[in-house]
């Protein structure tokens, strides 16, 4: 019902305008093709401001035969010669506001003596003034590329929701930054994970936002977890449960907030062999880590990430039975010169001993020994 309620609105708004161009009234206009030119007059030689893609928005204020007036973008600049600004105040009359600090440039419009202007020297050209675009300038779009997409209200409302989300970005981001640059046991991520959250779950009417916001927290959590394998392997002389408790006591400093999952899933398979098991204390670590940037995930959806991200590599699998403390896999996969240490608590790979194979793996700590160590997700 709404849908058609929308057509309905739609058809009489174009249909009052054409019988009464008279009467016609702003309005939020949607473009309705990718690359669309954005011009400084309302002809074909009129100089290109930007290009505009699909679905993105406009302030229409008025017709210009061919073209709709809109609104400057709130990003654009303008530039007036500085000689005739004298303490912010238009000294001269119809002076020129131009699309560059140059003379030749585009006028876009004039100011009168004694307007006001707020600007800042250009430092492009210090002979100019650098200015936000008057309200009374418009620039130019073919209306071939504009639809009716609500009225002038509707267009307020989205900047302001934009401006909160831009706000919320960078906030977000500019955190995540600071937080990376810490050691792991002074990390504190809990209010970037939640901006970044709250710009996924409540802007998506902002794609572009939400897919930088996606990209942040993964930005956050691959440093979050490489620091604390960094941070697993300059402990490696300390015992396992020593190990554990540290851990813990971190991550409950470093994200209060979070509700920690019981971690079930591999501890109830009571028919692993012992060579998985060992390492359930890391790997139950890792996803509680995990759960501090995916609160509602299961141990399942962690594995799954894994696998995604992991890498391939391949050797001939041998057994590294070797009594050692803090070994940092129960096997070794060799390819030429290359080694690595490997375990799994979801594969016996004492199955593979003495087979070339290919492993999709993931990192993991190797304690400050020689070769690097993966947790193996899967074999080709």
């Amino acid at each position: 019902m709404r849908k058609y309620l929308s057509y309905i609105c739609l058809f009489s708004f174009f249909i009052n305008a054409y019988a009464n161009p008279s009467s016609f009234h702003s309005f939020t206009g949607k473009i309705t093709g990718n690359k669309v030119r954005v011009r400084t007059s309302a002809d074909l030689d009129g100089k290109v401001v930007k290009q505009l893609n699909k679905n993105e928005l406009v302030f229409v204020k008025k017709e210009a035969n061919d073209f709709y007036a809109i609104k400057p973008f709130s990003t654009s600049k303008a530039y007036v010669y500085k000689n005739l600004i004298v303490d912010g105040v238009v000294d001269g009359n119809l002076v020129n506001i131009r699309f560059s600090p140059d003379l030749d440039s585009p006028v876009l419009g004039q100011l009168k003596k004694g307007d006001r202007v707020l600007g800042d020297v250009c430092e492009q050209n210090s002979k100019w003034y650098e200015i936000q675009i008057p309200d009374h300038i418009s620039f130019y779009i073919a209306k071939e590329y504009i639809t009716y997409a609500g009225d002038e209200k509707y267009y307020a409302q989205i900047e302001k929701k934009k401006s909160e989300v831009e706000t919320l970005l960078n906030s977000a981001y500019f955190i995540t930054q600071t937080e990376i640059k810490k050691p792991y046991d002074e990390m504190r991520p809990d209010q970037a994970i939640d901006q970044f959250d709250a710009i996924i779950k409540g802007y998506s009417d902002f794609p572009e936002h939400v897919k930088q916001a996606k990209e942040g927290l993964v930005l956050l959590q691959d440093n979050y977890l490489q620091k604390k394998i960094a941070y697993l392997e300059a402990k490696a002389s300390i015992s396992e449960m020593e190990k554990e408790e540290l851990l813990l006591s971190i991550e409950k400093s470093n994200s209060p907030k979070i509700k920690r999952p019981v971690y079930t899933s591999i501890k109830s398979n009571k028919n692993l062999p012992e060579k998985l098991k060992f390492y359930q204390p890391l790997e139950e670590s890792l996803y509680l880590t995990w759960t501090t940037f995916h609160p509602d995930k299961s141990i399942d959806d962690f594995y799954l990430e894994q696998e995604i991200d992991a890498n391939t590599i391949s050797g001939v699998i041998e057994s590294y039975s070797h009594p050692i403390k803090n070994k940092p896999g129960n096997f070794i996969v060799s390819n030429g010169s290359k080694k690595a240490y490997l375990y799994s608590t979801k594969l016996d790979l004492d199955k593979y001993v003495g087979k070339k194979i290919k492993l999709k793996v993931s990192p993991r700590p190797n304690n400050n020994f020689a070769y690097p160590a993966y947790f193996v997700n899967s074999i080709e």
